[in-house]
């Protein structure tokens, strides 16, 4: 069975997840579909995840393999990457190790994907847990539209992409999306070393991709915790700590992002569509510094923001810390929306 090349490759990046990564493993063991396989990358554990996932090699008869990371960035995209580097199957399915798919979602996946000849499938609906054992599937939340039952193909007009994204009709997170692997592979499409690469990731998707299928129906429980990475991003009380990571983000994504748009030809004839979408990312970003550290004082935020920025900018912290802070102040004085 290891031998034969999988229809599908389930990558799943891991830290610390011992208490869970148990029963993610058992979700895709009950899949009704039996050839594809299971790339779990450790990012540096120092629990028994590893030793968890490697009792359960038996049971996946040569499907499960387990790979390492040399060091731990802080960010899913790594191990993510790598895990794509390894893999076999025609399709690539990203799923985190502390959550759990419904039975019969890779075979309706796989389903969908050969008949529509897709490169990339997005769901638009999942459901929230925070139980643990039997309470995971039994305490559950359901988020989106559980009436929308509509399967949705998205042409390749790119105007129309570009404005669903502004409006933030994808979903950005890797599990709700179902990928052929060939499209991956001949785009270098793969995730960028910084925090929440997922948005960066999934426009280079959406303007690549030339079939696009949006699947309505919830098939991925997303568990929430103190310490899991979704709550964290959720976690609008930080401070100043990793302020250098938000900043990374925002100034190396924007750069990968816009030369990406570079080599692309719809942006190069349409610049007025490239600086849209730089000022929506940036507008974004913007507001994500906000959320974080709307309560400090502006002028604190301008000293703190010279001081990390000094190492990539240069002769321009001064005038880049100016630039955020007063963005953060102005967007926060903006009237809410109702």
């Amino acid at each position: 069975m290891a031998s034969e090349i999988p229809l599908i490759s389930v990558i799943m990046p891991m830290y610390n997840v011992e208490k869970y990564i148990a029963e993610a493993l058992k979700s895709v063991l009950s899949q009704d579909m039996e050839n594809i396989e299971v790339i779990v990358v450790d990012d540096c554990s120092t629990d028994k995840s590893c030793e968890i996932v490697e009792s359960f090699m038996p049971q996946f008869n040569g499907r499960l393999k387990l790979l390492h990371t040399k060091s731990n960035r802080g960010c899913a995209g790594p191990p993510r990457n790598k895990g794509l580097e390894f893999s076999r199957g025609k399709y690539i399915y990203f799923m985190d190790s502390d959550d759990v798919i419904a039975v019969g979602t890779l075979q309706n996946f796989y389903n969908v994907a050969e008949n529509f000849k897709a490169d990339v499938l997005m769901g638009k609906n999942y459901i929230i847990s925070s139980g643990v054992g039997e309470k995971f599937l039994k305490e559950t939340a359901f988020v989106g539209n559980p009436n929308d039952n509509t399967l949705k193909s998205l042409s390749e007009n790119m105007p129309m992409r570009i404005k669903l994204w502004s409006e933030n009709y994808f979903e950005v997170v890797p599990w709700l999306k179902f990928l052929r692997r060939d499209f991956l592979v001949e785009n270098e499409i793969k995730f960028l070393p910084i925090m929440q690469e997922d948005s960066y990731w999934t426009f280079e998707l959406i303007c690549l991709a030339k079939t696009i299928i949006i699947l309505p129906n919830a098939f991925y429980v997303s568990r929430r915790y103190p310490n899991s990475l979704s709550t964290k991003a959720l976690n609008a009380n930080f401070n100043f700590e990793g302020i250098y990571n938000k900043l990374d983000r925002i100034i190396n994504g924007l750069k990968h992002v816009d030369e990406f748009m570079g080599g692309i030809k719809f942006f190069q004839k349409n610049p007025q569509y490239r600086h849209a979408v730089i000022h929506n990312i940036t507008m974004q970003n913007v507001g994500w510094l906000m959320r974080a550290y709307g309560n400090i004082p502006q002028f604190q935020i301008y000293e703190k923001f010279k001081e990390v920025l000094k190492k990539d900018t240069g002769d321009f912290d001064v005038l880049i810390s100016c630039l955020i802070s007063a963005s953060m102040h102005l967007i926060s004085n903006l009237p809410q929306q109702k």
